[in-house]
């Protein structure tokens, strides 16, 4: 597809605040939670960032994808969407309600965070450019060894012992179970949108989410369904310049329905330890959702159906959180001054030149037990993170958040303008389309969020090495036009 043929939209202006208004409008008439018009307002704003600057790549910017607007949309849904749909914050240890002020300063921080990574993100940070990546050599013989490791991927998904096999092997597996197929599925995905995908690219595809869809259910997660459904809307939308509007109004209404019988299933096969068929597994999944639905709309309680929601969001939610670090910090925990920062340092290293190097998760382990989220002697069986955002916040208060998100978005900005840029070809366009579902996650701790990126690019680049080539210099322009400044 020619990205200079798409249509461009005029000039509107308040058009970018008539879907916040409206979104923001009916969940804060719908919610039974005593929401004050300052944190509407808030939640507005947030939702405004993420619309606004999705009109402005629609009108003119040549970057493939709007980045910064999934990114901002990611911390809309972590932060406003619980306090519209969830349950109102409060302490984790005396389970008291936090005061409206304090949740106002969560959502004034996230602004404040949100602002400052899209500056960063504009800074053009390219130490080469794209078109120097190497490339897989388009033949049948290299899809027969893409299709083999995406096979063996999802054989390797359906083991949940990983860490028996330390840091090290337990972050390989991840890779090679999540990443690598990803990036295939994201690589098939763009042949299949610029129509040059041969009929075994589209049966592959085909059979790999039919099959991901079914082991992700019958193992009781949605997460690897819902990210191939991210990833591969991402690359319709840098293929086709518009959202995918049909997928959406599908993928979103399955994932809620199928969201409030997870717990139910867990229950009977994780804890309970059952054991049966993948089909009877999908059939129990079902019918609990189905049966938890039409008891809560059946109900002329609103609170009833709101929790339902509320389980949905559940799994985004940061507000509870971020508002329990503002409360606490330095009131009771002194700030850090960027010691959860240090672990950073040590994720450059291998495993196997430092075996016994400290793990990024004892950022996540201090932050559970100093602000009262779980017991020192549980933190074997439970890791909780607390997001890039408010970790800024809890190493250097107010005066943190911004400059760290700056840091991290000038970091994004290389990540978008080498992994993401037309001309980077197919097989790391399908790495860093494969990764987009690392970096929505924006509860992960910079620690988490930054190593997890390099260490799954060196995966797929070393898997990769018996097919890889070195592009020709006309080849290396086949994927668009230059982008704009």
């Amino acid at each position: 597809m020619n990205v200079a043929s798409y249509r461009r939209v005029p000039p509107a202006g308040l058009q970018y605040w008539l879907l916040p208004a409206v979104a923001t409008a009916l969940l804060w008439w719908y919610t039974p939670n005593a929401v004050s018009t300052r944190e509407a307002l808030l939640a507005l704003v947030l939702l405004f960032i993420p619309c606004y600057s999705y009109g402005r790549w629609q009108q003119r910017s040549r970057l493939r994808i709007p980045f910064f607007a999934v990114l901002a949309l990611s911390y809309w849904a972590a932060f406003a969407m619980p306090l519209l749909l969830g349950r109102p914050p409060v302490d984790p240890q005396t389970r008291v309600r936090f005061r409206e002020p304090d949740v106002c300063a969560v959502l004034e921080m996230v602004c404040l965070g949100v602002v400052g990574l899209g500056i960063g993100m504009k800074v053009r940070v390219r130490p080469f450019h794209a078109s120097w990546l190497p490339d897989i050599l388009d033949s049948p013989g290299t899809w027969r060894y893409l299709y083999c490791l995406m096979i063996i991927g999802m054989v390797i998904s359906l083991r949940e012992d990983w860490h028996a096999l330390g840091a090290g092997g337990a972050q390989l597996m991840i890779g090679l179970a999540n990443v690598v197929p990803l990036a295939i599925c994201a690589m098939l995905g763009i042949r299949v949108m610029q129509g040059a995908a041969t009929k075994p690219q589209r049966i592959a595809l085909g059979v790999f989410l039919s099959a991901r869809a079914v082991i992700g259910i019958a193992m009781g997660e949605l997460g690897p369904v819902a990210f191939t459904a991210v990833i591969l809307g991402l690359v319709y939308l840098s293929e086709r310049r518009r959202l995918p509007v049909t997928a959406i109004a599908v993928v979103v209404p399955v994932m809620l329905f199928l969201q409030v019988g997870k717990n139910a299933f867990r229950t009977v096969y994780w804890r309970a330890g059952n054991q049966a068929g993948v089909t009877e597994r999908v059939e129990f999944w079902l019918n609990a959702s189905f049966r938890t639905w039409s008891d809560a709309l059946s109900s002329r309680e609103r609170r009833q159906s709101l929790d339902l929601f509320g389980q949905s969001v559940s799994r985004l939610d940061l507000l509870n959180q971020a508002t329990n670090v503002i409360v606490k910090s330095p009131r009771v925990v002194p700030y850090q001054n960027g010691k959860t920062y240090s672990y950073l340092l040590a994720t450059v290293v291998p495993r196997f030149v430092w075996p016994d190097k400290p793990s990024v998760n004892e950022a996540n382990q201090f932050y559970q037990v100093a602000y009262g989220l779980t017991d020192r002697h549980a933190l074997n069986t439970v890791s909780i993170a607390v997001g890039c955002l408010t970790e800024a916040f809890m190493n250097f208060g107010w005066w943190g958040v911004a400059p760290v998100m700056f840091a991290i978005g000038v970091l994004l900005s290389l990540f978008e303008r080498t992994l993401l840029d037309r001309a980077s070809g197919l097989l790391f366009s399908g790495v860093g389309f494969a990764l987009m579902s690392t970096l929505i996650a924006v509860e992960l701790q910079a620690g988490q969020y930054l190593s997890g990126l390099m260490q799954q690019i060196a995966i797929v680049f070393l898997v990769a090495l018996p097919i890889l080539r070195r592009r020709k210099t006309q080849e290396k322009r086949i994927y668009g036009l230059p982008e704009a400044v």
